[in-house]
């Protein structure tokens, strides 16, 4: 636990510098803007309530380093895929709380496979918006999986349930279709890598793609 959160202080404050190095080498904000008009920005974060949802698919790996932990199938790689479902708020501009849900894609059917049963994780997410063009977030949280793997090489064929539940980290990439055009909705391309269980026994880790919708309600105080 303390690793974990050692993690989130270092997101966090690395989230933190960034967004104000941004404002630093990008200007401020409107009041040094030219112009009449001033422009839409990117990010629809001008509300006092901040929500979003995305699916992302997430695409997995299952590294087995101790096979006797795993009902003895070999000691390698398994592939997986399942939808990643999430929601969340906004605490701050630079911090995020997200939860999790997931739906498998794919069946242990084939050996060298496995199927994500089910998936749900709760995260901190550090998030630094870089030149109001895209965002770079930090989730970091818990994470619990069931999974079915098919064994591989001379254990194929032998099915094996086994549950997860491990700190889970990775990197975002966020980028709002406004940048294209700013009367858009504020929805976002998304796509990143994620650890959602390492221990001794074993590592799960992959790649992701989705979009994401952000909404909001609610004027801020007036300072």
């Amino acid at each position: 636990m303390k690793k974990a959160w050692a993690l989130i202080l270092l997101s966090a404050t690395a989230s933190v510098h960034a967004q104000g190095l941004m404002k630093s080498v990008g200007g401020g904000g409107s009041d040094s803007s030219s112009g009449d008009t001033p422009q839409a920005g990117s990010f629809d974060d001008d509300k006092k309530y901040q929500f979003y949802v995305g699916a992302d698919l997430q695409d997995t790996k299952l590294s087995v380093s101790n096979s006797s932990s795993f009902g003895g199938i070999d000691a390698t790689s398994y592939d997986s895929k399942f939808w990643d479902i999430r929601a969340g708020y906004r605490l701050f501009k630079a911090i995020g709380i997200e939860a999790h849900y997931g739906v498998p894609d794919q069946n242990a059917d084939t050996p060298g496979r496995y199927k994500t049963r089910n998936y749900y994780g709760a995260f901190v997410v550090p998030t630094a918006n870089v030149f109001d063009l895209f965002e770079i977030a930090f989730p970091i949280g818990y994470t619990n999986s069931g999974i079915t793997v098919n064994g591989n090489g001379d254990s194929g064929g032998t099915m094996v349930e086994k549950h997860l539940n491990s700190i889970g980290y990775g990197a975002n990439l966020e980028v709002p279709v406004r940048v294209l055009w700013r009367s858009l909705p504020d929805v976002r391309i998304t796509g990143g890598g994620m650890v959602y269980y390492q221990r001794s026994d074993a590592r799960e880790y992959g790649f992701h793609f989705g979009l994401r919708y952000d909404f909001g309600f609610g004027t801020p105080a007036a300072n």
